[in-house]
């Protein structure tokens, strides 16, 4: 059998673990408490795994060698460093107020803190934003499949999507969380395997550090503030916003917030979420660093997201590269369960309540209905969208359009009321707009693509709105308190 076969095999078996594992464990689910945050009781070594694994995604690897390969550390500075930045951000200063304060998700707080208008606001941002992301992960599922294991598109799409959709159906985070646990150890094995074999291909040490460019290495702008092609002010603020969009975007984002909540302690939600920062940036950076050995081993690749397949594929013998296919796999997996399963709390916690379903019965009930709605839904907008990363993108930048200003408000200050905010949020999503018309035709003009121009407005409106924001919050605190 040869090493394609293998890994068909593999990732059958694989899949039928992961599911046995996912229903044993589904019993422990048996109020919506368990279901949404696993009754609070994750030890550190399971809340840290979770977060790694929901996080190091099929994205991070692919993506990350891809950009990599193109512009260096300066293409991953959003994810993992910012992404990275963000969970540390998280740790050190939220995760304990959170888990006090009992909450199973962000829009909680902001009910909380404001009210209604605002919990609304965050309850429809979130589920927006992660069905998009659902939809970018849940078709990598034929891709994945198809490359590695032989299967067509359609088989590999339909069996990935319905085995990770039945054991986050049945048992929630607690069968996310046990499931996430092995999928972090094997990717992990995955990528480093590869990266050993990368190095091995190009010469050994010595013959990586005579081929690498320096400055592929680094994560400051060139010149003039350029920044992936673009310069002065424009690259200075795609720079920023590089930096903003998960490092402060994200630290109010569902799956950190929900991990938090399912520590059976503070400190445990702490120092878990620090020890996975550390970690994220160090093996996100894995997949990065070989995309950019891989310039030296495949020069002028027309499609860079071609680098981490083409590498495991050419180098990696057979066991090692079943190992780096089910990591993948795994990786995928990992991140798809967590994306389908939380705008399903979102919306029994959030939503449901408002139109009168508030017993724990119905809302356990709601939530697991809704996991299907939320995996089929993404799922037809992916096949029927063409620009479903553009989507996802745009809908990450909302989260940090209306999230950021307004929780970190709210976390360290009494003086913002929710009609401030929400003016604040309004202004700010009013001139993103009008800047990200502004600058979309020199984008146009920069890739000639409408999909990345627009990517690209979308990033660099972003931190001038993101300041009058805060501008206006901070303003109107000071004015009240006088």
């Amino acid at each position: 059998m040869d090493k394609v076969g293998l890994s068909l095999a593999a990732s059958v078996v694989y899949m039928v673990i992961v599911a046995l594992i996912g229903f044993a464990v589904a019993k422990r689910s048996r109020s919506f408490e368990d279901y949404a945050v696993a009754g609070r009781k994750l030890g550190g070594a399971m809340v840290y795994a979770t977060i790694l694994a929901t996080w190091f995604g099929t994205g991070l690897a692919l993506g990350g060698a891809s950009m990599a390969y193109s512009y260096g550390f300066r293409g991953v500075i959003m994810d993992p460093i910012g992404a990275g930045l963000s969970i540390l951000l998280f740790g050190l200063f939220f995760a304990k107020i959170l888990r006090r304060r009992g909450y199973i998700t962000i829009s909680d707080f902001f009910r909380d803190r404001y009210g209604g208008k605002m919990e609304g606001l965050s309850a429809v941002v979130q589920i927006l934003a992660y069905i998009g992301w659902s939809a970018s992960l849940l078709v990598t599922f034929g891709t994945i499949m198809k490359v590695f294991t032989g299967m067509s598109y359609e088989e590999g799409l339909a069996i990935g999507v319905l085995v990770t959709l039945a054991y986050t159906m049945v048992g929630g985070l607690w069968s996310v969380v046990y499931t996430d646990f092995i999928q972090a150890i094997l990717l992990i094995t995955g990528v480093i395997t590869l990266l050993f074999a990368t190095v091995d291909e190009i010469g050994g040490l010595h013959a990586v550090a005579a081929s690498i460019d320096p400055s592929m290495l680094s994560i400051l702008p060139e010149k003039n503030f350029g920044y992936l092609g673009y310069f002065g002010l424009l690259g200075a603020a795609f720079y920023i916003s590089s930096w903003l969009v998960q490092g402060i975007g994200a630290i109010n984002s569902q799956d950190l917030v929900q991990r938090a909540a399912a520590a059976k302690s503070e400190n445990t939600a702490r120092n878990a979420a620090i020890a996975a920062s550390v970690s994220y940036i160090a093996l996100g950076l894995i997949p990065a660093f070989i995309g950019v050995l891989a310039t030296s081993l495949y020069p002028g690749l027309d499609n860079p997201d071609e680098v981490l397949p083409r590498l495991a594929v050419n180098l990696l013998p057979a066991l090692p590269f079943v190992v780096f296919s089910v990591g993948l796999l795994a990786a995928l997996m990992s991140s798809s369960d967590s994306a389908i399963l939380i705008p399903s709390v979102m919306v029994a916690e959030n939503i449901a309540p408002k139109l009168g379903y508030t017993s724990d019965k119905a809302k356990l009930a709601i939530a697991r209905l809704m996991v299907p709605i939320v995996t089929f839904t993404a799922l037809f907008i992916a096949l029927k969208t063409p620009t479903i990363y553009m989507l996802m993108n745009l809908s990450w930048e909302l989260i940090l359009m209306t999230h950021a200003a307004p929780f970190i408000a709210g976390i360290i200050s009494d003086k913002p009321s929710e009609k401030l905010v929400v003016t604040a949020v309004a202004a700010g999503l009013i001139l993103w707009a009008l800047l990200i018309w502004a600058v979309f035709p020199t984008c146009m003009q920069v890739e000639g693509d409408f999909e990345y121009a627009a990517w690209d407005a979308v990033y660099i409106a972003a931190p001038l709105a993101l300041l009058l924001e805060a501008l206006i919050i901070t303003a109107g605190a000071k004015t009240k308190k006088q």
